[in-house]
This record gives C-alpha cells, structure tokens and sequence, in this order.
C-alpha cells in the first residue's frame, strides 16, 4: 500500500481526516498551516513536515484561488482514506468480536470454577467414619446375626402346639420387634463403612477435573485468585481422598457382606414377626339381635327380631384352628 499504515494511527492519518471534511484558506501556507495545527492540536512543525510527506506522496495538494491557499485531497488520497476507513472499521469489528471471545472465555472459566467450587463444599460436608468403631460394629452385627439365627430356631409353630400357640406368640413377637429395631440401628451404623468404597471412586471423579482446570488457567494473569481457590479446594479433597484410602480393602469388603447378611436378615425377622395361621372364611351366617321392649299406652310391644350384620367362621389352613371372626356391622 502506498498509502497511510492502516493499523497505525499517525499525524498524516489525522491531516488527511481533517483536510476531508473541512476546508482551511488564507493568505499565506503558513497562516494555513497555523489554523489546522490549531484545529488538530498539533505543533507547526511535525505538522509541515507531515504535510510535506502527503504532498510528495499524491495523497494530498495545495491548491489557491482568489488570492488564498488552502489544502485538498487529490483522487489518490481518497482512494487512501476509504482504505483508512475500511481498516479502522475491520479494526473496531475484530476488537469488539475479540472482547466478545474474551467476556466468553472469562464466563466460561468463572462457570467452571463455581463448578469446582460446588465439587469442594459437596466434600466439606463429608464426615470421615471413626476407624475405631469398625471392630465393635461389627461384633454387635454379628452377634445380632446370631441372635437372630437363635430366635428363628425357637420360632413357635401353630401346628406344633395349636391350643398354647397364641400365647406362645404374643410372648414371641416382640423379641422378634426388639431386633428388627437393632438390625436397624446396626446397619445404619455398618452402611456409613459400606459406602466408604463408592465415596474413594467418587472423590477420585471429582478430583480429576479440579486438577485439569489448574493446568489449564495456572499460567493466564487473570486467573491467578481463581487458581489459588482452585489448590486450595484441591487440597482439601486430596486430605479427604487420604482418610478415606487408609481404610484398608478386606475391613470395607466385610461391611459391605455384612450389609448384605442385614438386609436379608431383616426380612427373615419381618416374616417371623407374623403368626403362621393362615385363616380363611369357611361359614357365613346372619347374626339376630332383639330389639327393646317398648311399652305403649295399649300395653307392651312384642319383641322383634332384625338383622344387625355377618358372622363369619375362619379356619387355619396350616393347622386346622377353628374361630369366630368379629361381625361386620353393615347397618
């Protein structure tokens, strides 16, 4: 290009913008020179100089008429200002879209360390279980187990003993209940040891991207306190991640078969917790009561018969108990 460095402002930038919108006449070049350097706000001198420079290179001439002297742009210096025009505009364009890129980058980045952020509070809220109560743990499981394993072998039987089995019962179902409740306090107590395997692989996850973000905005000026957040958090998760990984592999791998043995022997309670009969209906009839005697200003009402509800005979399939049902009132 012959004309101006597009992608530098200069004085002759600023002379050729003038000249293109205002014309300057007077007597002399020098008044001429004097009024434009007042205008632009540029000494005399580099503004010669400058002027010179234009008028060497065709971009601009001095042109006189009635006696005065003025400036103009020559069609070479035009053509030179629409190519000024058009790299000041690519300039703003590519400015504005690079902020643009840029704003993106930086919200981008504050999203991800919000992310990080979430990662770092969600694990502060973890507490380590205490090491020192696994071995009492689990001695009250398996102590229970065989409680349990012991009470199932008493289980009372409506076929065995048809006549006591009722109060035998009666006697038997809260000690079934009592270690339902045990069962259930153990294994809430076993399950925080249990998860312990699933938490190391889930601290591992969360880890990994904390550790990647750093390396990736360590070296960017901007992010230097979200960087030294993100080490912060990353270190909090690696002194959790090293409680968590002192817990050795065959004491996790107990509790989590332990778990196991607690859930599936609840269920076994549950079921004892039920009486073995199994009543069914096996005769239905009607069931009568009389009504009150009224008396009249003739004398006494007779009495009347009326149907109050159903009464059904139940029999244990299991044993062959007979019993009456309590009626259904349907009036």
């Amino acid at each position: 290009m012959t004309s101006i460095d597009a992608d530098k402002i200069s004085t002759d930038e600023v002379i050729i913008d003038f000249i293109s919108k205002k014309a300057i006449a007077d007597q002399t070049e020098k008044l001429v020179l004097a009024r434009i350097s007042s205008k632009i706000e540029i000494d005399v001198v580099p503004l010669e100089k400058s002027i010179n420079s234009l008028c060497e290179r065709h971009l601009i001439r001095k042109v006189g008429w009635q006696g005065k002297i003025s400036f103009e742009l020559t069609p070479k210096g035009k053509t030179a200002l629409e190519v000024l025009a058009k790299a000041r505009a690519d300039k703003l364009t590519k400015q504005l879209q690079e902020a643009i890129h840029q704003e993106r980058k930086i919200t981008l980045r504050s999203n991800i360390v919000k992310k990080m952020r979430s990662l770092a509070e969600k694990w502060e809220k973890y507490k380590i279980p205490d090491r020192t109560r696994m071995n009492e743990i689990e001695l009250e499981a398996n102590k229970l187990l065989l409680e349990s394993k012991e009470l199932q072998n008493i289980q009372p039987l409506c076929t065995k003993d048809p006549l006591n089995y009722d109060k035998e019962f009666l006697q038997y179902k809260p000690k079934i209940q009592n270690l339902i409740d045990k069962n259930n306090d153990i294994n809430k107590s076993v399950n925080i040891y249990a998860k312990i395997k699933n938490y190391q692989e889930l601290l591992s996850v969360d880890i990994e991207p904390i550790s990647k973000t750093i390396k990736k905005y360590e070296s960017l000026a901007e992010a230097t306190n979200q960087i030294s957040h993100l080490k912060t958090w990353l270190t909090q998760l690696k002194t959790i991640q090293a409680q968590l990984n002192s817990f050795g592999k065959d004491e996790l791998s107990r509790f989590e078969e332990l778990e196991t043995k607690l859930v599936e022997n609840v269920r076994r309670l549950e079921i004892l917790k039920k009486p073995t009969h199994e009543f069914k209906p096996i005769k239905k009839g009607s069931v009568m009561e009389k009504s009150d005697q009224n008396i009249g200003p003739e004398g006494p009402i007779n009495f009347e018969d009326k149907t109050d509800g159903y009464q059904l005979e139940e029999k244990c399939g299991v044993c062959g108990t007979k019993r009456k049902s309590t009626p259904v009132n349907i009036g």
